[in-house]
């Protein structure tokens, strides 16, 4: 394990780590997030408004609402801080979200060029102003926001928690990877185009996640790869029956599930290089 590896996954032994304050965890952070999380669509529901912006926000609030979950949870149960969840260091290194932010983003825009190239009736223009423009404020505040709440559930809760039980990175990546899939299971994306394929898909989303977090020793590059690629998906290049349906500039007319996984695959290898692979390259003059 490399040190910086094992410095991050050492946060765990901070403050109060007994088996059962992980016990109460699992059952605070889900249930304030589908317990209480729930009670912004049962508002709209009762008020009869279908609107994607506010479905789009009300998703939102249910993941700030798992927010305040892993804040009781890490704060009182186990009377850590939530930078204990990102990083070792003494604060946030904001430097590393832009740049994991940046490199993905390039591999997303040409992941979406080439599969317009293969398929070039896939996408439509959908782009509309006055529906936009709405939701490119609330995506760009609050998507981020949402991003790194996952992050410090799933690469920093969970897989920290998971290293009091081995010490293994690799079964601590599997292990976080089918963690962070079973909630996204939920999503219609499933339901249309099959469990297996789609499951596979956030399997994958979840290693990339998780190994670029154990690389580093740290989280912010995983934030800010999150937070781009649903940014992007919400703004740029979205497709029909996303379970986040906004208005974006391109959309495709339905969701290719073995696309997405190749060059899910594909992404995964490319970040890599680009973020940990070209640092031990020798620089040209």
């Amino acid at each position: 394990m490399l040190p910086h590896t094992e410095r991050y996954l050492d946060l765990a032994l901070q403050g109060r780590n007994q088996w059962w304050r992980y016990a109460l965890g699992v059952l605070i952070i889900p249930g304030f997030w589908l317990g209480l999380g729930i009670v912004p669509y049962a508002l709209l529901v009762r008020a009869e408004v279908f609107d994607p912006l506010y479905d789009y926000l009300a998703v939102n609030l249910s993941i700030f609402i798992m927010l305040a979950g892993l804040a009781v949870t890490v704060k009182l149960i186990h009377r850590r801080t939530l930078l204990s969840l990102i990083t070792p260091e003494a604060s946030v290194d904001w430097r590393r979200i832009a740049r994991g932010a940046a490199v993905w983003v390039a591999i997303a825009a040409a992941i979406g060029l080439i599969e317009h190239l293969l398929f070039p009736d896939r996408y439509y223009l959908s782009f509309s102003p006055g529906r936009f423009f709405p939701f490119l404020a609330l995506v760009l505040v609050l998507t981020p926001l949402q991003s790194a709440v996952e992050e410090l559930v799933f690469r920093g809760y969970v897989m920290q928690g998971l290293s009091l039980l081995t010490r293994s990175p690799a079964l601590i990546t599997i292990l976080s990877s089918l963690v962070f899939t079973a909630p996204h299971l939920m999503n219609p994306e499933v339901h249309e185009h099959g469990v297996l394929v789609m499951a596979a898909n956030y399997f994958v989303i979840g290693m990339l996640l998780a190994t670029v977090t154990l690389r580093d020793g740290r989280l912010e590059l995983a934030i800010g790869l999150h937070a781009v690629n649903n940014v992007f998906l919400a703004l740029v290049a979205n497709y029909e029956g996303s379970v986040l349906m906004t208005e974006s500039v391109f959309t495709a007319r339905e969701l290719d599930p073995v696309y997405s996984l190749v060059t899910l695959l594909a992404g995964t290898l490319a970040f890599h290089w680009w973020v940990f692979g070209r640092a031990a390259q020798p620089k040209s003059l």
